[in-house]
């Protein structure tokens, strides 16, 4: 059996690594309602170049919090992105969301019981932009959930 290597889509993942900070706008959802928050990313990269990890803080404007713990990684027999996500909300990854990466941004779907959700995050220099669409329960369409910008405030 042959080992894993670090290839192209674990090397893509590093545009993601450093400190970052921004606004969120949220749409409603059945665990919270609609906001305005404020966050901070923080992507390392981890175990020798094959994974990112990074630590969320999101702040809404009442002062409840959000914190993630997530981990970006590459699934050897496929090349797809994974990215599992823990998060203070308390739902395990049952299963990681799933994609690529197309014209500079990273696609990623998740597939749950609840729902699913697609993330579009795109790197640009030192700014960093989030997107998350959701189809919940028996909807048949997505509608938007999260609008995020970042900027960067310091490399890894």
């Amino acid at each position: 059996m042959e080992l894993p290597v670090v290839g192209a889509a674990h090397e893509a993942l590093a545009a993601l690594v450093g400190d970052w900070s921004g606004t969120e706008d949220l749409a409603a959802a059945p665990w919270a309602p609609a906001a305005t928050a404020t966050a901070t990313c923080s992507y390392r990269r981890a175990l020798d170049g094959f994974a990112v990890l990074e630590d969320y803080v999101q702040t809404r404007e009442d002062g409840t919090r959000m914190l993630g713990h997530h981990v970006f990684t590459v699934d050897p027999a496929t090349g797809d992105t994974l990215w599992f996500g823990f998060d203070s909300y308390g739902f395990p990854p049952s299963v990681p969301a799933r994609g690529g990466w197309r014209d500079g941004t990273l696609h990623l779907e998740k597939h749950t019981e609840r729902g699913v959700a697609a993330h579009r995050i795109t790197p640009e220099g030192d700014v960093l932009t989030h997107e998350i669409d959701v189809r919940l329960g028996s909807d048949d369409d997505f509608r938007p959930f999260l609008r995020a910008r970042y900027f960067r405030s310091a490399r890894d």
